[in-house]
């Protein structure tokens, strides 16, 4: 009986411990859809909009609009546009210039100069982001245009004292230049290290103001990844599988001496 019981929690603790390696390899992603931020609620606009992550335990992410206005950041509504594939995702509305150049599209733009701000201080238990973009159009797809996207990391709020010093320095990623003559996707997977001490993310066509061009916008995709980290419930699962196989080798040590 004693071998059989052996053999049991021998079982149990590496099946355990094989829970636990699988359980970190296998962990699902997260999809958080954006969409909701870019559509009218009662008939109006968002200027900004807060999304639960499966609630409890991974907490909030929040999106707000904005848009660079007489030197100065404004508060502005995001809009979903839905159209190609490549060409769906969330745009800001524009303030000063509602139609008659790119930023009619509906996109984020650079003229005038906009972003989405994406508030990941709320966030919990993940390990690596995965944002998405559309509308990334390759060099010569519209004459003038380079329409790059990029993603700005920052420790505070758009318009706040860190603005100047955040667009100066190096943006976090950025891609552009799929070739000519059409729109295309990228994706950007962002690790918790590599976000320390970050609380926003701005996602940008421009890391300057380009007042007076008619140049690129991006649309910020109507998902985005979160990877998760392994539950604290497995891990305790793991040590009662040690537990248990260090029990028996006691009784066995015992039996033979």
């Amino acid at each position: 009986m004693r071998k059989s019981l052996l053999c049991t929690s021998l079982a149990l603790g590496c099946g355990a411990l094989l829970g636990v390696v699988s359980f970190g390899a296998s962990a699902l992603p997260i999809h958080v859809g954006l969409k909701d931020a870019g559509i009218p609620v009662d008939g109006s606009y968002l200027q900004s909009w807060t999304s639960d992550v499966i609630g409890d335990p991974h907490g909030t992410v929040s999106l707000s609009g904005w848009e660079y206005d007489n030197g100065a950041w404004a508060g502005a509504t995001m809009y979903y546009k839905n159209a190609s594939p490549a060409e769906t995702g969330l745009g800001v509305n524009c303030n000063e210039f509602p139609s008659g150049n790119a930023c009619g599209e509906h996109e984020i733009g650079a003229t005038p100069w906009q972003m989405i701000d994406m508030n990941i201080s709320q966030l919990t238990g993940w390990q690596s982001l995965t944002i998405n973009l559309g509308s990334v159009n390759g060099v010569g797809n519209h004459p003038g245009e380079d329409e790059t996207g990029y993603l700005l990391g920052a420790a505070c709020t758009v318009g706040g004292s860190c603005t100047s010093t955040v667009l100066a320095a190096a943006p976090l990623d950025s891609c552009t230049d799929f070739g000519s003559g059409h729109s295309a996707t990228c994706s950007f997977t962002l690790t918790f290290a590599q976000l320390g001490g970050i609380s926003d993310i701005w996602i940008a066509s421009s890391i300057t103001d380009q007042s007076g061009r008619n140049d690129g916008n991006i649309l910020l995709g109507s998902d985005f990844v979160l990877n998760p980290v392994p539950e604290p419930k497995t891990l305790g699962i793991f040590g009662l599988g040690l537990l248990l196989i260090g029990a028996f080798a006691g009784l066995r040590r015992r039996r033979t001496s």
